[in-house]
């Protein structure tokens, strides 16, 4: 009978151990995933590709101690986009899916990278998934709506656009009206685009940022 309680006693002593392990691991690979986020998304242009490659190399490593960490690999994904890498941005970015399905951003990258390697239809279908996930993202609504335009959707996109727009966010608002304006010209709607584009840079958007 004693035995048999201190065998209990090494079990539970032994899970609880693990669950401690596990969740370290998971505060750690939290910790590690926000500060290079942090990093790439603070990143200016000067001397970009060499930050990238500095942020690339960290990621490897990164992505060695946390293999099972979607989001890893959604910043690697981010960082192969940026620096032209598109078809291994598509295997990052399906393999953040595969890690975690349920993740927005992971659609969002695949979704974007998809549409860069010319799979529109695919990459269209990502991104409308990652809208569904984080339906409040109007950041992931626009790169939604980009695709579309490029893909001649222009009902969809000024159904969503229009809906960013009603929102009133400052941080998406400009974006929202340029873009708004590249589907009324596409449509034959010229005064109508005229305007919303004037709104757009009198907002702040300017043609060349990257949105």
């Amino acid at each position: 009978m004693e035995f048999k309680q201190k065998l209990v006693m090494v079990l539970l002593v032994t899970g609880f151990s693990v669950f401690l392990a596990n969740n370290a691991y998971s505060a750690d690979c939290k910790t590690l995933f926000n500060k290079l986020d942090k990093q790439l998304y603070s990143i200016s242009e000067k001397d970009r590709v060499k930050k990238l490659i500095a942020i690339e190399e960290a990621l490897f490593k990164a992505i060695d101690q946390c293999r099972t960490k979607s989001g890893m690999f959604v910043l690697m994904g981010e960082v192969q986009i940026d620096m032209g890498q598109i078809p291994l941005a598509v295997v990052y970015g399906r393999k953040a899916v595969e890690l975690d399905n349920q993740y927005w951003r992971a659609h969002k990258l695949l979704g974007s990278a998809l549409m860069l390697n010319n799979e529109s239809e695919k990459g269209l279908n990502a991104l409308r998934r990652a809208v569904a996930l984080a339906p409040d993202n109007s950041n992931t609504q626009l790169n939604l709506v980009s695709a579309l335009i490029q893909n001649k959707r222009l009902s969809e996109a000024l159904n969503i656009v229009n809906k960013i727009i009603a929102r009133n966010e400052s941080s998406s608002l400009a974006t929202a009206y340029y873009l708004r304006s590249k589907i009324y010209h596409e449509k034959g709607l010229l005064i109508e685009a005229d305007k919303d584009l004037k709104e757009a840079r009198k907002l702040g958007f300017e043609i060349n940022q990257r949105s």
